[in-house]
């Protein structure tokens, strides 16, 4: 059985392509028989709340495939969804390596999503052994703290339009290469990304069409390279990057 999860964890490493596998062999170049055996491949459908603030640090998740978002519902009981990431990212690291006891905020799958998920006390003997594995958390988790107080700090003198041009050239970058973007969110999910209601999620994408930063064809919003650029500069005016 042991044998079995070992195998099972190598081939999702093998089967990763361009970045992800780079980033894993690299994280898990030094990684001991007793750690790969201790993980757990994991699948969850989309919309499976995985983690939730407030409660005990047991397990520490990593991300192989798929999308994850955080969210906040202090606001005025508002949901606020204020970060999503793409694999490979790791989730209870960062709470394992400050030593704290309780996750630090609540996250759910956004698509299918696969993970390896091993236990808080063999995470942080893998972390005091590993030198390696930790400076690598340690730039991920610095990383992540960085772009969140930048992007919030963005978000706190933006308004409207402004804020969800903001948030569509985010999302046309995290395409990558992509020419011509297709987004598929409904205007619910871009009101939780932005803590904007949804009446003015309508009223700035009708703004953003007309002025021709986006296309829109039914209820996917379309952005071209071309637009994504104009988009980029019209935010530009508008804050320090």
């Amino acid at each position: 059985m042991e044998q079995q999860t070992i195998d099972r964890v190598l081939s999702l490493i093998k089967e990763a392509k361009g970045e992800e596998k780079g980033y894993l062999e690299g994280y898990l170049t030094n990684a001991p028989v007793w750690l790969l055996e201790s993980f757990h491949i994991v699948n969850m459908e989309a919309g499976t709340v995985f983690i939730r603030e407030n409660a005990d640090v047991d397990f520490v998740y990593i991300l192989i495939e798929g999308k994850v978002k955080a969210i906040d519902y202090r606001v005025f009981g508002i949901t606020y969804d204020y970060m999503w990431w793409d694999a490979v990212k790791s989730f209870g690291a960062m709470e394992v390596i400050l030593d704290v006891d309780k996750y630090k905020t609540t996250l759910q799958t956004v698509t299918h999503c696969k993970m390896l998920v091993i236990s808080r006390k063999k995470f942080d003997n893998w972390m005091k052994s590993d030198i390696n594995a930790l400076k690598i958390e340690s730039k991920m988790m610095v990383s992540y703290l960085l772009e969140q107080a930048r992007r919030e700090r963005i978000f706190l003198f933006m308004q409207g339009t402004d804020r969800v041009a903001y948030l569509l050239t985010q999302l046309y970058e995290e395409r990558g290469n992509e020419k011509k973007c297709s987004l598929k969110w409904t205007r619910q999910e871009l009101s939780d990304c932005t803590g904007l209601c949804v009446k003015t999620i309508n009223r700035s994408i009708a703004k953003l069409s007309e002025d021709g930063y986006l296309s829109r064809d039914g209820n996917k919003i379309i952005i071209t390279e071309e637009q994504y650029s104009e988009m980029k500069r019209f935010i530009a005016q508008k804050i320090d990057q």
